[in-house]
């Protein structure tokens, strides 16, 4: 036994030997730090490392290794890093090559001066002429999970019996109108008790999207903060943004994921969802987070601009999707009629990166929350690059598609992407019906917008950008009056001072 655990000792000093110095590993954390944060912002003050893996993913000849390292981070200043438009949460985790899991301290509320962020990151070196040199942080690939959904019951007779008598006990001089007019209350009643006491039995079923995939990592996150509230809330594996709508219409889903633009399509019956009709029904509960247009090209590609697009090979996405039908009136905007392709493919994400990499594409666009962690484990294998959006096709954009607004990819939200890009975005966006109460949504909304809800815990990134303050933002639809209601007040609650 002693013998093991000797040559396990010298095992695990000669992992963490290999690779760069610990003093060059520091000064490249630093330096990454520095392309989005400035010292005034963050400050580095602790880095530990804590060992080494080779790197699955090098090219055929080339040595590297991923290097693990611990890291603790002040905050210089006050700042909300969850933020839209400025960097945050999403820089932070790229540059450091963590999961979401791997940073805590966050406050989705904002962060104050001398709060400490604490990160499990990585860095992928590659050895040259003996030395060790910082190639990317690690890219991260969330763990593919599924969700059921189950059905419910009713006790509709024993509520019959007790309203019944509730009606027997009205008034003795009541005419047949206001007798009509308490039936129709307490039938009223009788429908959100019904369904309430449904609920509370069976959850409320929530249309996420395809598993593993940036909803349903958020959707599981919401669920399993909401379960430590006693309230279910089972998630569905659906097709994306506009499934859910879909679903959410049908009565399949109460609640539902999709993007701004798409749910205004939805509520006016146009588009792609002309043949189905207005939805009257459709509110939002809140904004939740921007969903920027990727248009995506090999780092070495000689595509500069979108009029380069044209004659090129094109992935605009899978049918049925919101993200499809956005990248189509990116196209139409910047004049590139899908006749001027020289293919197009509809690939879903995964499927169109390895085919960027494989040089089977030349370019794909796609409408994610950022940093998306498929493109991110991608730029690991090869590099890639954000082609911007012309400013006068943000213009007709952002006037033909109600809901869709001008955004920038802050510096740093992915790796090698030095400088700001400007694009479209999209808000993500909690929907329902009228099946839920005023009540129930009031109290969906605070513990959405509860302050430091684990969502990095829980696996989502998008979940730390969060905030009441956004929450108006770029609807598209009308909001639902408690909903409203809920998020007034929470602006209003003055933010708890914080103590040493």
């Amino acid at each position: 036994m002693r013998a093991f655990i000797a040559v396990l000792s010298l095992v695990l000093l000669y992992g963490c030997s290999k690779g760069p110095a610990s003093d060059t590993l520091q000064h490249d954390v630093q330096q990454r730090l520095h392309q989005a944060f400035p010292d005034s912002v963050l400050r580095l003050t602790d880095l530990k490392r804590r060992g080494t893996a080779n790197d699955a993913n090098a090219p055929p000849g080339e040595k590297r290794l991923v290097v693990y390292f611990d890291a603790t981070l002040k905050v210089e200043q006050a700042q909300n890093f969850g933020a839209w438009d400025s960097p945050g949460v999403a820089s932070l985790i790229s540059l450091m090559g963590a999961g979401p899991r791997g940073l805590s301290g966050i406050d989705t509320g904002g962060n104050q001066a001398g709060d400490a962020l604490t990160i499990h990151g990585s860095l992928i070196y590659r050895e040259q002429g003996g030395q060790w040199l910082a190639e990317v942080p690690q890219g991260f690939t969330a763990p593919r999970e599924a969700r059921a959904n189950e059905g419910g019951g009713s006790t509709r007779e024993n509520l019959l019996n007790a309203f019944s008598t509730a009606l027997n006990l009205s008034p003795g001089d009541s005419g047949p109108q206001q007798r009509k007019a308490i039936s129709e209350e307490l039938e009223r009643s009788l429908n959100n008790i019904q369904g309430r006491l449904s609920r509370l039995k069976n959850g409320y079923p929530l249309a996420g999207g395809p598993p593993g995939g940036q909803y349903a990592r958020f959707a599981n996150a919401f669920s399993q903060q909401l379960s430590g509230e006693g309230i279910s809330l089972p998630v569905l594996n659906t097709e994306g943004g506009l499934d859910n709508l879909r679903l959410l219409r049908q009565g399949d889903a109460m609640l539902a994921l999709s993007q701004s633009d798409a749910a205004y399509a939805a509520i006016h019956g146009t588009g792609a969802l002309q043949s189905q009709g207005p939805d009257p029904a459709l509110q939002a509960i809140a904004s939740l987070y921007p969903e920027p247009v990727h248009v995506l090209v090999r780092a070495d590609s000689p595509m500069l601009k979108m009029a380069d697009l044209s004659g090129k090979r094109i992935n605009i996405g899978q049918p049925g999707s919101a993200s499809r039908l956005t990248a189509l009136a990116i196209l139409e905007a910047h004049k590139l009629p899908l006749s001027d392709l020289q293919t197009v493919t509809e690939l879903d994400l995964q499927q169109a990166l390895k085919a960027l990499r494989d040089d089977q594409l030349d370019a794909l666009i796609h409408v994610i929350g950022a940093p998306a962690d498929h493109i991110r484990a991608a730029s690991e294998a090869f590099a890639l690059r954000l082609i911007p959006l012309e400013s006068s096709a943000l213009e007709r954009l952002q006037a033909q598609r109600p809901g869709s607004f001008a955004f920038s990819f802050a510096a740093e939200t992915y790796p090698g992407q030095a400088q700001a890009v400007p694009t479209l975005a999209v808000a993500s966006m909690l929907l329902t019906g009228e099946q839920l109460t005023p009540a129930e949504i009031e109290r969906l909304v605070q513990l959405l917008f509860a302050r430091n809800n684990p969502w990095l815990a829980n696996g989502s990134i998008q979940g730390a950008q969060l905030s009441s303050r956004n929450a108006l933002r770029e609807l598209g639809v009308p909001m639902h009056s408690a909903a409203k209601k809920a998020l007034l007040d929470l602006q209003n609650t003055p933010v708890p001072a914080t103590t040493d």
